[in-house]
């Protein structure tokens, strides 16, 4: 049997537990988002021109739970301009605009692609380290980091590009198509 002494001990020792693995967890909202962004590109957000979405696909470019009303993808608070253009060639250059309304404690935004799913998580493609809150964050990526290739038309395809913290929970994630075939 217990001594009474004990009891507050007990309780302080599994209530410090509890909150220890629970703050440690991920939800399992982000958990699925996660696990969404890990799936293989398929369909895109054909955006010509900034700001112009001529077809949506409603998978691209949803903020994760973790960040949601936090970041958003675009210039401003409350306008959503996916990348552009999409579908691009190799030579263009991908524009992605990224505003962080106010995110005190993130530090790095990392992107990453890839086209078949066995290759996520390689190499990232950019990084930002210099991040201020509130801020409009931009990358410009070329086709050739996008697809990891050295020649034009061997990169035509569809890629998946996710937009991770430095902490490695995942932002965003959208789909890229290079090459207009």
């Amino acid at each position: 049997m217990i001594s009474n002494n004990f009891y507050p001990y007990i309780i302080i020792f599994f209530l410090a537990g509890f909150l220890f693995v629970a703050g440690c967890s991920k939800s399992d909202d982000q958990r699925e988002f996660e696990n969404q962004s890990l799936s293989a590109p398929n369909g895109y957000t054909e955006t010509p021109t900034e700001g112009e979405i001529t077809n949506n696909d409603p998978d691209d470019w949803r903020i994760s739970p973790m960040y949601r009303g936090l970041i958003n993808i675009g210039t401003g608070v409350s306008s959503f301009e996916p990348p552009y253009p999409n579908p691009m060639s190799f030579n263009q250059d991908l524009k992605i605009n990224i505003y962080l309304s106010n995110i005190d404690n993130l530090d790095k935004i990392i992107v990453y692609s890839f086209e078949n799913v066995s290759d996520a998580g390689k190499a990232q493609i950019a990084s930002r380290n210099d991040i201020s809150s509130p801020s409009l964050v931009n990358f410009r990526l070329n086709g050739q980091e996008i697809s990891g290739k050295t020649g034009g038309s061997q990169a035509n395809g569809l890629y998946r590009i996710r937009i991770l913290d430095g902490d490695f929970n995942v932002i965003t994630y959208g789909d890229i198509k290079i090459g207009t075939e």
